[in-house]
């Protein structure tokens, strides 16, 4: 290896960091463009910043440490940057490495001093150097080392566990915008011994590509999360990290190079890039508005920034995030028939041109339920004038929600860049590839819609207009439901999702006007469901009970020019983001951008727009339902929650629901701002007592408040903690504004109505738990309270709205003499045994006064089959730390509990007895045998009768004994005990359990 010693003298120190953009910027064209072949780099004027290379204690091949000194002083000189290269370890001095703006360790590591490696002063000079704002840069073998040194297996990003042996392969870069991957193919191939770490780095660091195990590549740990490369902001300065590198013919690879050189670049501080992107904790969550009772679906954001909010109840809502303050802009007065048995307000969408003409576009159903919609209103500041309404499709038919294991009816609205609108109106009801030409349902829809409130066909479409027995308006068809679509507003593409009959979700990549039949993920080239669109891990999408619905989300539009300093970084650009409302998740798909061909033979060619990665995202945030998510024209993401099971509780809690702006933080934070009020409703005089409990900064940084309780723009506190009294009826925002030290600020706000108390509902009957058959018709009676109204007045049955899954609610009646409705819901019959929970939630708004606002209280309960697959518990534990649900062939529901040992408990909760006379297990004797126990409210707690299961020598196949259950005073929690004093940690478990089955007439329901 040829080195130059470095001088013992230190020469004028090199600029820092922060300098080195002005004197890059003669240098930078040729950066960009020499990316794709380092020999067409043109010299720079001028050394813009220096870069040591250090290879001591290197245990690879000589001739590749040669290659990579010799790579990177071609590097310097022909992009002007300087390079001076040693392998003596005396250069870890403050003093020494004080010189440099990077540090690459060329194919070496921070090994113990005895094996040749760094000893203790080296170590804090290295750590100093970069916590001073220093640059690393690692190469392959830099991640094999320094085992004893956590700071530096931090630094590294990761540590090698062991490497496959030399073979092709390709790596799929994810990240199109850092200056290390911005020249590199989408799938590039290589000839690497391609490495497996002990711990994937991918939480703390950012990938910026990684290997495609599909691949088949020998040897190679077939983890999806492979990370190939990836940089990170570290202790103070910048790390970046390759695994190529091995080979000496790397180093002559002119992708390779310019991969290196842009590593090196940003490293130095020379070159932009954001690394944070794929960053746990790189987003944060602020809460624009409670979701509350009305099941908000859609959103959309003004060019102002102010966010529409449609609820399938009918309101549509505008929340100014300048004030938090929240208007409803527009109610079309659904009655409570409507909004349980029809689509309701299903979706919105603004005119592109809408900052100046204030239009914006609404699907939804017509006040009888039957019709659906499209029409377009013109929006003032808070509100939207209904008589504005131009009226520009009707829809045949309405969709129904009887079906227990169907998802709320949805649909989309969007316009792409040539000002086409498009609309879905999927329905499930519908059979398999549904939509014949003349029906709009199962379909997706384009037209441009005109000044004048009407609309043309675009040429285009499916069917050309006047086509005997067809609607021109149709655009794809063929889908069984498509929930949600997107259009990506560069490329025009349509994408969608839609759940298929065999549980998987199809994603589609619609290009042109088509009858769609199956997934497509390239330009009209099917693929199989599986492949198509698999779910982070590899298993297919599911639907149905229990299952997912994944949801069509945005396509990021990256603004190079937004002001907006939280805006998504440009690693987003193209992808297209996708959330499963029950698997609470999001995820980003990316798609080729090229047709490619590889020299190995077993790497098949791919086409444009075939699908390249799917990637989690936000794992650190926790959702409830996401139901529509949207960028801003900010470069934010906001997203609509509904919530936990369709619910709230008789207090008017929201469940959960709310709708969110994501804004990307990278390193740092805004500022949180929290209100939490001990009342927000009651009569005059009404004082509030306020708390900003949860705003603030991390660490304690010191934040300042500034509470406006009545809306007239003042500040009326700045204590945390405050109180007010409310004087005057009417609905206030009392509103928080929380400012950091740098002058950012968030802002929180909470409603106060006074002059009206929320209403109290309260469910007599049935009991929260309790069992039902399938196809029983289950009775119901509740109460409601309310104060302006009167104790004895009778309550307006028909104010009060049932919304449930299990199957179609009827009318309600009210009951003698009481302040209570009766009412029934007949629940949806099958042919085979189905098990789940599902909510029931009765909300009734009062009629308000006049200067206070309606007000909505809720109550929800939750039914269960008899039947209940045991690996549908709510949760597990014991002695031996519980049961585990694992898949077996033939077993119901494809899944049975096993793990089972002495003392081990699975939990239904809520699960109400009532009624119920006797339980049947189903179990596999495939152990020692044991007694299942069945106890209320806690794993001790009264046993309600028990059943043996015997061991495996039996000399049968599945048993399925029968326990007598005794009566019991309510509990809403049973406990499911296993027990056999003769088990041991030497003896095999117990049994499996599959199944069990209540029966009895139930609580009013007839379960059995």
């Amino acid at each position: 290896m040829s080195s130059r010693p470095l001088p013992s003298s230190t020469p004028p120190r090199a600029l820092p960091p922060a300098s080195i953009a002005v004197l890059a910027l003669f240098s930078l064209l040729a950066s960009i463009v020499g990316a794709a072949a380092v020999s067409s780099f043109p010299r720079a004027p001028a050394v813009s910043f220096r870069v040591l290379v250090y290879s001591g204690g290197a245990h690879g091949p000589r001739g590749t440490i040669r290659a990579g000194v010799e790579a990177v002083r071609e590097l310097g000189v022909r992009n002007g940057f300087g390079v001076e290269a040693t392998d003596d370890p005396a250069v870890f001095d403050d003093s020494r490495l004080a010189r440099f703006h990077a540090v690459v360790f060329n194919n070496t590591a921070a090994a113990p001093e005895g094996d040749e490696g760094l000893d203790g002063k080296g170590r804090a000079a290295l750590q100093q150097y970069v916590r001073a704002g220093g640059g690393w840069v690692g190469l392959h073998d830099a991640s094999d080392g320094a085992g004893d040194w956590d700071w530096y297996r931090g630094l590294v990003g990761a540590a090698l566990d062991r490497s496959a042996p030399v073979q092709a392969g390709r790596v799929e870069v994810l990240d199109r915008a850092h200056p290390s991957t911005v020249a590199l193919p989408d799938l590039w191939e290589r000839t690497e011994d391609w490495l497996s770490w002990r711990t994937g780095p991918s939480a703390t660091v950012h990938t910026l590509a990684r290997i495609r195990v599909r691949d088949g590549i020998t040897g190679l740990d077939e983890g999806v999360d492979h990370p190939w490369s990836w940089c990170q902001d570290y202790d103070g300065g910048r790390s970046w990290f390759t695994a190529g590198g091995h080979a000496p013919s790397a180093f002559h690879e002119e992708y390779f190079l310019a991969h290196l050189l842009g590593g090196i670049e940003w490293a130095a501080g020379a070159r932009p890039g954001d690394c944070t992107a794929t960053r746990a904790g790189s987003f944060q969550r602020t809460r624009l508005a409670t979701g509350g009772p009305g099941d908000p679906v859609d959103v959309a954001v003004a060019p102002d920034r102010r966010v529409f909010v449609a609820r399938r109840t009918g309101e549509l809502e505008v929340v100014d995030q300048r004030t938090t303050r929240v208007s409803t802009a527009l109610d079309l007065a659904y009655g409570p028939g409507t909004a349980a048995r029809s689509d309701g307000l299903i979706a919105l969408t603004l005119d592109p041109r809408f900052a100046e003409n204030h239009w914006l576009y609404l699907l939804r159903s017509d006040t009888s339920g039957e019709r659906l919609l499209l029409s377009r209103f013109t929006a003032g500041p808070d509100t939207v004038d209904p008589a504005s309404e131009k009226r520009l499709l009707t829809l045949p038919g309405r969709r129904s929600t009887d079906a227990a294991d169907s998802p709320a009816p949805t649909g989309s609205l969007a316009f792409d860049r040539e000002g086409s609108l498009f609309a879905a109106t999927g329905d499930i009801t519908l059979p398999l590839n549904a939509g014949g030409p003349n029906d709009l349902r199962g379909a997706i829809l384009r037209l441009t819609p005109r000044d004048d409130g009407t609309y043309t066909v675009p040429e285009g479409n499916l069917f050309a207009p006047g086509t005997p027995g067809t609607r021109p308006e149709i655009y794809a068809t063929g889908m069984r439901n498509p929930f949600r679509f997107t259009v990506d507003p560069v490329s025009g593409i349509v994408l969608a999702t839609d759940t298929r009959p065999d549980g998987t979700v199809g994603h589609f990549r619609i290009t042109g006007a088509g009858q769609i039949g199956s997934p497509f993920c390239s330009g009209g080239l099917p693929r199989g469901a599986t492949d198509c669109a698999p779910r982070f891990g590899g298993a297919p999408d599911a639907a149905g009970p229990g299952g997912g619905i994944t949801m069509s989300g945005p396509v990021y539009d990256y603004d190079a020019g937004s002001l907006y300093r939280t805006r998504f970084p440009e690693y987003f650009a193209g992808k297209w983001l996708t959330y499963d409302p029950a698997g609470r998740r999001f995820t980003t798909l990316s798609f080729l951008r090229e047709d490619r061909t590889f020299t190995d033979p077993r790497l098949g060619p791919v086409s444009a727009g075939e699908l390249q990665s799917v990637d989690a995202v936000f794992e650190d945030m926790e959702w409830n339902r996401p139901t529509a998510a949207v960028f801003g024209p900010d470069g934010a993401l906001y997203v609509v929650d509904s919530g936990q099971d369709d619910g709230t509780d008789h207090d008017g809690d929201d469940g959960g629901s709310g709708i969110f702006r994501i804004d990307h933080v990278g390193l740092g934070a805004l500022p949180g701002a929290a209100v939490t009020a001990d009342r927000d409703n009651g009569s005059a005089p009404l004082t509030v007592a306020f708390t900003g409990a949860g705003s603030g900064l991390p660490g304690g940084v010191p934040v300042t408040y500034a509470w406006d309780f009545d809306g007239d723009g003042g500040t009326d506190s700045t204590e945390a903690n405050p109180s007010y009294t409310y004087r005057a009826e009417g609905r206030f925002t009392a509103r928080l504004t929380v400012t950091g030290p740098e002058g950012t600020t968030a802002v929180a706000g909470q409603d106060i109505t006074v002059g009206n108390n929320r209403p109290r509902i309260t469910v007599r009957r049935p009991a929260d738990g309790g069992l039902f058959r399938p196809g029983d018709t289950v009775g119901f009676t509740v109460e409601v309270r309310d104060e302006e109204d009167g104790r004895n007045t009778p309550v307006d049955c028909s104010r009060i709205l049932v919304r449930t899954r299990t199957g179609r609610p009827g009318a309600l009646s009210p009951l003698p003499r009481s302040r209570g409705c009766r009412g029934s819901i007949v629940t949806e019959a099958g042919d085979v045994p189905r098990s789940g929970r599902y909510r029931v939630t009765m909300r009734y708004t009062d009629e308000g006064g006049p200067d206070a606002p309606e007000l909505t209280g809720s109550a929800s309960l939750t039914l269960r089959t008899s039947f209940q697959e045991a690996e549908d518990f709510t949760s597990t534990g014991g002695t031996h730390g519980g049961a585990v649900a694992g898949n077996r062939t033939g077993a119901s529901g494809g899944r049975v509990l096993t793990e089972i040992e002495d003392g081990d408990w699975i939990a239904f909760d809520p699960l109400d007895l009532g009624g119920i006379g006797s339980v049947t297990v189903g179990a596999t004797p495939c152990g020692l045998g044991g007694t299942v126990e069945f106890r209320a409210g806690s794993p001790d707690g009264p046993l309600l009768g028990s059943v043996r299961v015997p061991g495996a020598g039996h000399g049968g196949g599945d048993v399925t004994p029968t326990a007598a259950l005794r009566s019991q005073s309510r509990s809403d929690r049973l406990y499911v005990v296993f027990t056999d004093a003769a088990w041991n940690s030497e003896k095999p478990d117990l049994f499996a359990v599959d199944w069990f089955r209540f029966h009895g007439p139930g609580d009013g329901t007839g379960a059995s």
